[in-house]
């Protein structure tokens, strides 16, 4: 019986390599800035090399930038259509990782090191994350939750399994060096010295003597219009609250990532695994200072309401669409009629109504995502497997077969298994039950404005004597604005997590109170 399975991560090596295919016109063209930077990660050294236009091909996509990510075991190379430079504190260096834009493919392909078992199984991943952690230290707000929250989902998930078989024993000479290279299998726990090396050989080295498999992988459309997939991010601020002052610390990230698992045939030999980090940024980012400071061409008036009839109307006034970018301003109009007219009411209301604009947060996190079961392997492949097994079996019996002659015989019975025995042997083990978390709502008041008073009439540029003219216009109007922040979280509307901004207006004026929430966008 063979030893037990455990994974092995090897300190991986990021190289991106700069590839000029042909591609078609609309694509991004490298700059000359990235075409001959690179950054390695330690303690492996970085390499730098040049890939054939059929080596790229082979992919199945024609990016300019080719992201490599390389371990003892196996390399991952990606192509995305750019990249981005980040810093890593921890390690004190400087790595470039792919970058894709929703409407684009993740694809590449996977290099098994010739030291690795012949045969096996190789799982290809992709997943996005979606993780929210709010840490409250004593914190007196009332808008807060009393306990800690923690939410993770699992967004995004798909896998590939390619079963990994060994070459054709029809195929293998029986060579000398065969049998020393079947007794070096056998014994063989870990890679060798000379594949080590091999690992930090060039791209196109590698791509020659190990087995290649290419994958890809669709990005997902949104099941509703307007849905998107969440864009990369990872923010964590110290929230101030309270009265007394009184903190607490909120993180939150989308991440995603490739995960390449190799499992040998081998018992002896240990698992490999690699991951390689995504980026996904939307196109919005790309967007002119001008187009952002510029003041809306449209503006939508939303009334507020009263649980009761009171003497007056009221409502706000936003941009068209309600789309803000984090590092933007807000701004809103609020204004108040009488009905009936009232000038008397209508001062009384302009110096003792109560005006409150809150930025409300809320982070849902649903029940989480049901993943379907790995797919096991084909019966041909398990098939080849089971054959490839009998014959390196075989192919020991005849290099001891010598000795077997010269040992006695010695006859055994086997005892009878009933059947029922029979399966319950080979019946699979259940499936470990999934320990995730439970699914959680959280409303947060970020950002308050609040004003006494109407402090301005609005009036017509015209002839102001015309009553008709007059009758039409609001009583008091305020104007406002909130400065967002630039570690805001943006807004995510996607199954199974939602980030979403409300503003929540209320006027008070003595008994009487009009309020409404109104949905807006933040990114």
């Amino acid at each position: 019986m063979s030893g037990p399975m455990t994974t092995r991560h090897s300190p991986p090596l990021h190289v991106n390599i700069n590839v000029a295919v042909a591609s078609d016109p609309g694509a991004r063209r490298p700059s000359a800035s990235n075409s001959a930077m690179t950054f390695p990660s330690p303690p492996m050294n970085s390499v730098q090399s040049s890939l054939n236009i059929s080596q790229v091909q082979e992919m199945g996509i024609l990016y300019p930038h080719i992201s490599v990510c390389r371990s003892l075991h196996m390399e991952v190379q990606i192509a995305s259509p750019s990249v981005k430079v980040v810093h890593q504190e921890e390690l004190q260096t400087s790595r470039s990782l792919p970058v894709f834009h929703e409407n684009d493919r993740v694809g590449g392909r996977i290099i098994l090191d010739p030291a690795c078992y012949q045969s096996g199984r190789l799982s290809i991943s992709i997943e996005g994350v979606f993780q929210y952690t709010s840490s409250q230290t004593q914190a007196v707000d009332e808008s807060y939750n009393e306990k800690p929250s923690n939410g993770r989902h699992v967004f995004l998930s798909s896998t590939n399994v390619i079963p990994v078989g060994p070459p054709s024993d029809l195929m293998t000479p029986r060579t000398p060096a065969f049998i020393r290279d079947a007794f070096a299998t056998h014994s063989r726990r870990r890679p060798s010295v000379s594949s080590v090396h091999s690992a930090k050989d060039g791209v196109k080295e590698s791509s020659t003597t190990g087995r290649c498999f290419p994958f890809s992988f669709d990005m997902p459309l949104g099941r509703q219009s307007g849905q998107e997939m969440p864009p990369t991010f990872s923010t964590s601020s110290l929230v101030m609250t309270g009265t007394r002052g009184r903190s607490f610390v909120e993180k939150a990230e989308v991440t995603y990532k490739v995960t390449a698992l190799w499992e040998p045939g081998d018992g002896h030999e240990n698992r490999a695994q690699l991951e390689v980090p995504l980026i996904l940024q939307p196109d919005n980012d790309f967007q002119s200072l001008d187009a952002i400071i510029a003041q809306p061409e449209f503006w939508l008036e939303m009334p507020l309401s009263s649980d009761r009839p009171i003497p007056f109307q009221c409502a706000i006034t936003l941009p068209s669409p309600a789309n803000f970018p984090r590092t933007s301003l807000l701004p809103y109009y609020v204004v108040f009629t009488t009905v009936p007219r009232s000038l008397a009411l209508a001062r009384d209301i302009a110096m003792r109504a109560t005006i409150s604009v809150a930025l409300v947060r809320e982070v849902t996190i649903s029940a989480p995502l049901s993943l379907p079961p790995t797919p096991p392997l084909t019966p041909s492949s398990s098939a080849d497997d089971s054959d490839s097994s009998i014959s390196h079996r075989m192919t020991h019996r005849r290099l001891f077969r010598r000795v077997a002659k010269s040992a006695p015989t010695v006859l055994l019975r086997t005892p009878r298994i009933p059947e029922e025995a029979t399966s319950t042997i080979n019946k699979p083990l259940p499936r470990l039950p999934s320990v995730d978390p439970q699914p959680f709502s959280e409303s947060r008041v970020l950002l308050t404005d609040a004003y006494k008073g109407f402090p301005k009439r609005p009036r017509n540029r015209g002839n102001e004597r015309q009553s008709e003219s007059s009758d039409s216009l609001p009583d008091g109007l305020y104007k406002g604005q909130i400065l967002l922040k630039r570690d805001m979280l943006p807004a995510i509307d996607w199954p199974g997590v939602g980030v979403k901004y409300y503003l929540d207006v209320s006027i008070l004026f003595r008994q009487n109170r009009a309020s409404a929430r109104i949905p807006i966008r933040i990114y």
